[in-house]
C-alpha cells in the first residue's frame, strides 16, 4: 500500500472514532468512557483558549507548525462532519455533476471574522464566539438533535429515558439544525468552505499552517495537468496554474495523494527544485527588460515607466485598503461599546416576577458571575450530562445576547449535593473543576424566603417541606405568631449553599421560597 493510502487510513480512521465519540457523549452512551469524552472536549482548541490553558493551546500550534492543519482533519467534530457531508455526493462510481476547483483565498473576510471574533471574546460578547466556535456548534447540535434521536430509538426498544423540552430548547434546536443545514450543504456542494471563510479556529491556524514543516508538494516535472488532485480538493487549495498547494487552507486530509496516477504530488518536508526557476513569486516593483515580458517587445524606458506607473498604483490602492480597514476598526468601536452597554443593562433582567431582586442562578463552579458569561459558549455539554437535568438552557435570563447558556432551574429539579460532573466537563474554564468536598463549601446561590406565599404562615398547612430537604439545615421554622399564623421559613445565609432542594419541594404556587444567583 503507498504511503499517502496509508496516511489517508489512519486520518479516516482517526477522524470516525473522534466523531463515534462526540456522538456517544450527547446521546449518553458516550460517557461508558469518560476519559477519552473528556479529553477530547479539552483538547478542542477555542475552548482551550478561552480557558486560558496553554498548553493546550501551545501544543496545537506546535502540531501545525510541523504537520499543517491535522486538528480540523481529525480533532474537530464539525470538520469531520463536513468531510462526511461532502463525501456523500461522491459515494460509488457516479461522480457529481460539479467538482472542487481551485479558488483565491477569502483573505479579508477571514481577518474580519477572525478580528469580530477576537473582539467579542475580550469585550465579554460571547454569542458571536458561541455561533461560530466548530465545538459549540457540534455540541448543540448533540444536544437538541442527537440526543432526542437516540432517546426516540430507546423509547421504541422500551426504555425511557427522561428528555425535558422548554420554549429555550426549541429556540436551541431551531438554531442547531438551521446552523447545521447550511453549514451541511456548503459542505455538501463546496467542501470545506465554512473551514476556510468563516472558522475563527481554522483562520488562526492558517496563519501557522502556511509555514508548516511538512506539507502537500507537487513535482512539476511529473504532473500531467490532470487536475484530478485540484476535483479532488474540498478545501480548494491546489492551483495547478501555478503548481502550489495553499497550505494556509490545506486541512491535510490527503485525498489527493491517491489520486494522483503519476505519484506527482507528496507529502513531505521537500520542495522540489526545478532546474530552471520558473513561475516563481517577485517581490516589489519589477524594473528593465523584466517589467515587459508580458509583451514581449516593450523597449527599457517604456518597461521602466511602465513597472513606475504600476509600483505607483499598487502603493495608492495598498494605502486605501489599510484605510479602509482602519476607518472599519474605529467605526466598529462605538458600536461595540454600545453594544457592550447593552448587554450589561440585559444582564439585569430578572428570572422571577415575584423576586425581582434575584438574580439566575448559574451552574457550580463558577469563580465570579461576568469570566462565566464572557468564557461559556453554550456548547451544551453541562446541560446534556447533568443528572439531575436542573441545568436548562436560558433564553432570556441572562440577556438575549447570551442564550442558550446554561441557567439552573430549580423549579424543575434540583441539584445534587455531591454531584461535581457539570463541573469537570466544562471545556472553557467557564465553570472550574470542584472536588465533593470544594462543592459542599462553595454556594451557586442563596435562598430566599416569603411568607406571605408560604402554607404554613398563611392557611396553618403543617408542611416543612423546604426546612426537612435542606441538606445543610440552612432552614428553620419559626414558632406560630401571637396572632396564631403558622410557622414560616427562615433561611441562615452562612449554611445555605443554593442547592435548590428547598425551591423545588415548596408546594406553594408561587414558590414561597426561592433561590437567587451570587453575583
Amino acid at each position: 500500500m503507498a504511503v499517502g493510502s496509508i496516511l489517508r487510513f489512519v486520518r479516516i480512521l482517526i477522524a470516525l472514532v473522534v466523531l463515534a465519540v462526540f456522538v456517544g457523549l450527547f446521546a449518553d452512551f458516550g460517557m461508558n468512557i469518560p476519559s477519552v469524552a473528556a479529553w477530547l472536549v479539552h483538547v478542542q482548541f477555542l475552548p482551550a483558549a478561552m480557558s486560558f490553558s496553554i498548553a493546550t493551546f501551545v501544543v496545537w500550534l506546535i502540531a501545525t507548525l510541523v504537520f499543517g492543519r491535522i486538528y480540523c482533519s481529525t480533532v474537530c467534530p464539525l470538520g469531520i462532519f463536513q468531510d462526511v457531508c461532502s463525501r456523500i455526493p461522491r459515494l460509488g462510481k457516479v461522480r457529481p455533476r460539479w467538482h472542487y476547483h481551485y479558488s483565491a483565498p477569502f483573505t479579508r473576510l477571514r481577518a474580519i471574522m477572525l478580528f469580530l471574533v477576537a473582539l467579542s471574546i475580550v469585550l465579554g460578547i460571547s454569542a458571536l464566539s458561541s455561533l461560530l466556535d466548530p465545538y459549540s456548534i457540534f455540541g448543540r447540535f448533540g444536544l437538541y438533535v442527537i440526543k432526542p434521536l437516540w432517546a426516540s430509538v430507546l423509547n421504541l426498544c422500551g426504555a425511557s429515558p427522561q428528555v425535558r423540552f422548554g420554549l429555550a430548547s426549541f429556540a436551541g434546536m431551531l438554531v442547531s439544525v438551521l446552523t447545521m443545514v447550511i453549514i451541511g450543504a456548503i459542505a455538501f456542494r463546496n467542501g470545506r468552505t465554512f473551514c476556510n471563510t468563516v472558522c475563527p479556529v481554522g483562520t488562526t491556524l492558517s496563519f501557522i499552517s502556511r509555514y508548516s514543516i511538512f506539507r502537500i508538494d507537487i513535482n512539476t516535472d511529473r504532473c500531467i495537468q490532470c487536475r484530478r488532485c485540484e476535483h479532488r480538493c474540498k478545501a480548494s487549495c491546489i492551483d495547478l496554474t501555478s503548481h502550489v498547494v495553499d497550505t494556509s487552507r490545506c486541512v491535510v486530509c490527503f485525498d489527493c495523494l491517491t489520486d494522483c496516477p503519476n505519484d506527482a504530488i507528496s507529502y513531505t518536508y521537500n520542495r522540489h527544485q526545478l532546474s530552471i526557476p520558473l513561475m516563481q513569486r517577485v517581490k516589489g516593483p519589477v524594473a528593465g527588460s523584466a517589467a515587459g515580458m508580458g509583451s514581449g517587445r516593450l523597449d527599457a524606458t517604456h518597461a521602466g515607466n511602465s513597472s513606475s506607473a504600476s509600483a505607483s498604483v499598487d502603493r495608492k490602492l495598498l494605502d486605501r485598503r489599510r484605510f479602509l480597514m482602519a476607518g472599519a476598526v474605529m467605526a466598529a468601536v462605538p458600536a461595540v461599546a454600545k453594544v457592550s452597554g447593552t448587554v450589561d443593562k440585559l444582564d439585569k433582567m430578572q428570572a422571577s416576577p415575584r423576586h425581582r431582586g434575584l438574580l439566575p442562578v448559574t451552574p457550580p463552579g463558577i469563580r465570579s458571575r461576568r469570566e462565566f458569561l464572557d468564557r461559556c459558549t453554550a456548547c451544551g455539554l453541562c446541560v446534556d450530562r447533568c443528572p439531575q437535568k436542573v441545568i436548562k438552557v436560558a433564553l432570556r435570563e441572562y440577556g438575549m445576547l447570551r442564550a442558550l447558556h446554561p441557567v439552573m432551574d430549580y423549579d424543575e429539579s434540583w441539584c445534587i449535593y455531591n454531584c461535581t460532573l457539570c463541573t469537570n466537563l466544562c471545556p472553557t474554564g467557564a465553570l472550574h473543576p470542584l472536588t465533593v468536598a470544594e462543592k459542599l463549601r462553595s454556594s451557586t446561590g442563596q435562598a430566599c424566603a416569603d411568607k406571605s406565599y408560604c402554607i404554613s404562615y398563611t392557611q396553618g398547612v403543617k408542611c416543612g417541606a423546604c426546612s426537612r430537604r435542606c441538606p445543610t439545615g440552612a432552614i428553620t421554622m419559626t414558632a406560630p405568631d401571637s396572632d396564631g399564623k403558622g410557622p414560616y421559613p427562615v433561611v441562615d445565609p452562612k449554611k445555605c449553599i443554593g442547592c435548590g432542594a428547598c425551591q423545588y419541594v415548596c408546594p406553594s404556587k408561587p414558590k414561597a421560597i426561592k433561590v437567587g444567583g451570587i453575583a
